[in-house]
């Protein structure tokens, strides 16, 4: 990836890096200032893939034989890099995305590591792609499987995410936590979607 990076960078005038560090910062904070400073807002983000190519981070794939990892990402000089598994559905792939984003951001100098790090990523994750503020107005309804199924095209993220996201916000109490997440496990959503999206793909590659 990196060698193909130089191969691409000694051809093409490719997005310089605006990728910001946020260390030692909570990583919902992290997500919300990344928000303000790529000018989000509170907006649904379309393409997670377009949206870091356009900030400078070089988006490639990984092989089709390493089902274990699902992603990965490091800096390389001043050049962020994320891979990302092409075997993932298109909605854990952008939460790939966004978690390996996180790691760009919290962590270019190593520290926090391990579990640590790996936790860190995913609320910043959850908090980028489904922020508290467009979460909350939910508060106090009925939330259904069949609400989360048709809640969750609005960010476009699993349904095991909206759920953990609207639990880890207050939307949803403990027992109607347990409930969806029991629920939603037998309904295989833990591995699957239901009406899924397509998978992101680079918009730098096919227009070289």
């Amino acid at each position: 990836g990196v060698m193909l990076n130089d191969f691409l960078e000694s051809r093409y005038n490719l997005p310089p890096c605006n990728v910001p560090l946020y260390r030692g910062i909570e990583p919902e904070a992290a997500a919300e200032a990344l928000r303000q400073e790529w000018g989000i807002g509170n907006l649904s983000i379309g393409n997670m893939v377009h949206l870091l190519e356009k900030h400078g981070v070089r988006v490639f794939s990984l092989a089709e034989n390493t089902q274990e990892v699902d992603a990965f990402s490091f800096w390389k000089g001043t050049v962020p890099f994320v891979f990302l598994n092409t075997q993932k559905s298109g909605e854990r792939s952008r939460f790939d995305a966004a978690h390996e984003l996180g790691h760009l951001i919290l962590h270019k100098h190593g520290i926090p590591q391990g579990k640590d790090a790996e936790a860190e990523a995913d609320r910043f994750a959850s908090a980028l792609l489904m922020p508290k503020a467009t979460i909350l107005p939910y508060k106090g309804k009925v939330i259904s499987i069949d609400s989360i199924l048709s809640l969750k095209s609005k960010w476009k993220v699993s349904a095991m995410a909206l759920i953990v996201q609207m639990k880890n916000v207050g939307v949803l109490s403990e027992w109607q936590y347990k409930n969806l997440i029991i629920t939603a496990s037998k309904m295989g959503l833990r591995t699957n979607e239901i009406n899924g999206i397509q998978r992101e793909r680079s918009l730098v590659l096919e227009k070289v």
